[in-house]
């Protein structure tokens, strides 16, 4: 009799630990597909590209890192604050830099960097700008622009440039529109920027 009693308590027993073994294993292969589909979706999250900044030719333009500077020439006095947009791409980048009057907060140039398509293949760097001795060659060319500088570390501000002419290699474009750009629709806020001066005083 006892060793019935025996015999019938360890198999109790057995059965009991494939229980618990089975019940283990499905508890964890539960948590390896939790940890899988969480890994998923963590992956399939889109990447930010980029700040909205502008249209090209009627094209949406990003920025990936934005900066600013303001400083003041020794010998005249003039006050100026330069803001540069940077576009990192798999090859290379792109870049818009406005310059304004630091005291009138009036855009006075811009300079642009763009990546177009070539005619016999891949890409090449278009460079267009406008400053206030090259418009009497630029007539076709304008620009317009504020700035606003009344927050101590960051800017904002806006900037509309019309008809840049392609400064040189146009016969290389792939596409001949493209050796004339229009920038519109350009805001900006909240852009950290130096002042050169007040760092000199500290």
């Amino acid at each position: 009799m006892r060793t019935f009693i025996l015999i019938l308590s360890l198999t109790v027993f057995v059965i009991s630990c494939k229980n618990e073994k089975g019940k283990n294993n499905v508890d964890h292969k539960t948590a390896e597909k939790k940890q899988q589909k969480q890994t998923i979706n963590i992956a399939s999250k889109p990447v930010k590209e980029g700040v909205n900044l502008c249209k090209i030719n009627g094209k949406d333009w990003q920025y990936t890192k934005a900066s600013g500077i303001v400083s003041r020439h020794k010998k005249t006095g003039k006050r100026t604050a330069i803001i540069t947009f940077k576009k990192k791409l798999d090859k290379g980048s792109e870049s818009i830099q406005l310059k304004y009057d630091g005291d009138s907060f009036d855009l006075e140039s811009a300079s642009l960097q763009l990546k177009f398509s070539k005619k016999d293949g891949g890409l090449m760097t278009g460079f267009y700008d406008l400053f206030p001795d090259t418009r009497d060659r630029n007539h076709e060319s304008d620009m317009s622009g504020t700035l606003d500088l009344s927050n101590t570390t960051t800017a904002s501000g806006n900037a509309e440039l019309i008809n840049f002419n392609i400064s040189y290699e146009k016969e290389l474009l792939e596409n001949p529109k493209d050796a004339i750009v229009t920038v519109s629709d350009l805001h900006f806020l909240g852009i950290p920027y130096s002042d050169i001066d007040k760092l000199f005083k500290q």
